[in-house]
């Protein structure tokens, strides 16, 4: 129970339950508090109106014809079956005495004239609240005109009587509302959290139900499912390369300890010795290297090297690499062409695109077969200046594109050609530490790579 308490009081959903509920009550307790003070001090605005006109006109009907036709107008009001249960008249004469009226007792003391003023009466025999107009005349005599308040008092009770049986329909149906604001937000919450807490236990593939809502709590939602599919991802991806490294580090390891294991052997000559150590050290520089591609990877992607960015003319740099790689090309038979449109020039590390550039050709060379065609073409645009990279070779499967960037990947899955499937892993890393963008297309035969780079004249690029 207490930890059920403990989890109520701190409870966003409850509070915001709770705050919409007062503020609705608030709400039409100030409606409600507008209407009534309204409609009483219109209803007093009315009656002080009808009593000035009443007053003046009987105060004028003196003036003209004196205290008996004020008299004799007071009894014609008195007896014309109009308003009887609320008019009030009194004309007292100079010395006290009633002349003529309705009221049996009234405070005439100290009642300055032309005052208006509530105070309990007697009306025919019956207490009551009047609202009274007093006037005194020169020759000491008092008109007064009022009106009975009973029947507005008892109006306003029955305002006040509405306005409270609204006041507990509002509270019902601000408690009904924040109770179903609050179940809606738990609803919502409780998907969000069920959901979240499978995918803690392992089941990755878990996602909350939106449907074809568009609200707030869709919208994160949405969020939500795409952040679990890129977990997945990163996790599938995590563990194919974790079997990747495994692979391809167990394999130069198992050669290595072979061939160690076969030095010892008592028998072998000096000469097998030092060919055994010679195989392992390369076996060794092939793990560092893997290393080295790894660690190549993890500092682009960082972006740890941006301070290193430069002017590079694209030029120079491309026709360095390509005249680096054309013998390797013309002993395999294969042709390597080049061709740079205009000056282009990027703000990039020249030692990475170098390497970028370096790894494309590899690839291209490894892959594309002997006597294939390799060309490799660098124009400048508006924003941004491309590099393709194609050959005429088998290329890579259409429906595995999109995964040839992702670190340790081969279109053959037995692993058995040489290599280690970090080539365009590393390209794509690099472009993107130069914000740019990697495409892979299929060249149909073949596989193009069209790189986009900003062009150097980016003030943002250099990130100093």
């Amino acid at each position: 129970m207490s930890i059920m308490r403990s989890g109520l009081r701190h409870s966003v959903v409850l509070r915001m339950a709770l705050g919409y509920g007062l503020l609705l009550l608030v709400s039409v307790a100030v409606v409600s508090a507008i209407f009534y003070i309204g409609t009483a001090g219109l209803l007093a605005r009315n009656i002080d109106k009808q009593l000035e006109l009443g007053a003046r006109r009987l105060v004028q009907l003196h003036d003209r014809q004196g205290l008996s036709a004020l008299r004799q107008e007071i009894f014609g009001l008195l007896t014309d079956d109009q308003d009887v249960n609320t008019e009030i008249y009194q004309l007292d004469a100079p010395d006290g005495s009633v002349l003529i009226g309705n009221l049996d007792r009234w405070h005439a003391t100290g009642t300055a004239t032309e005052a208006l003023l509530e105070q309990p009466v007697r009306r025919r025999g019956q207490d009551t609240l009047g609202r009274l107009l007093v006037h005194r005349f020169p020759d000491g005599a008092v008109l007064v005109v009022g009106r009975d308040l009973q029947d507005q008092r008892d109006l306003e009770r029955m305002v006040l009587a509405a306005l409270a049986m609204g006041g507990l329909i509002a509270f019902a149906l601000a408690a009904g509302g924040a109770l179903l604001v609050r179940l809606q937000l738990q609803r919502q919450l409780k998907a969000i959290h069920r959901t979240t807490a499978e995918v803690a236990a392992g089941r990755l593939d878990r996602r909350i139900t939106v449907g074809r809502s568009r609200d707030e709590f869709a919208m994160v939602a949405r969020d939500v499912n795409r952040m679990l599919d890129q977990i997945e991802q990163l996790m599938n991806s995590a563990r194919d390369v974790s079997n990747a490294i495994a692979h391809d580090l167990r394999t130069p390891l198992g050669r290595i300890r072979a061939v160690l294991e076969d030095a010892l052997h008592p028998q072998q000559p000096p000469q097998a010795l030092r060919e055994a150590a010679t195989s392992a050290i390369d076996e060794i520089d092939a793990v560092t290297r893997l290393v080295d591609k790894l660690l190549q990877i993890a500092e682009a992607e960082a972006g740890v090297r941006r301070q290193n960015f430069e002017p590079v003319a694209l030029r120079e740099l491309v026709g360095d690499i390509v005249e680096l790689y054309q013998p390797a090309a013309e002993s395999e038979g294969m042709t390597l062409a080049l061709t740079v449109e205009d000056e282009p020039q990027v703000e990039a590390d020249r030692d990475l695109l170098a390497g970028m550039l370096a790894n494309l050709l590899d690839n291209a060379l490894k892959y594309a077969g002997h006597g294939a065609a390799v060309r490799v073409v660098v124009r400048a645009a508006a924003e941004d200046v491309r590099i393709e990279v194609a050959d005429d070779g088998p290329g890579i499967p259409p429906g595995l594109l999109g995964r040839a960037t992702e670190p340790f990947f081969r279109a053959d899955a037995s692993r058995y050609q040489r290599g280690n499937g970090l080539g365009l892993s590393i390209a794509a890393a690099v472009v993107a530490l130069h914000r740019g963008q990697l495409r892979l297309e299929d060249a149909a035969p073949g596989l193009r790579v069209v790189i986009r780079l900003p062009r150097g004249n980016d003030g943002n690029l250099s990130g100093r």
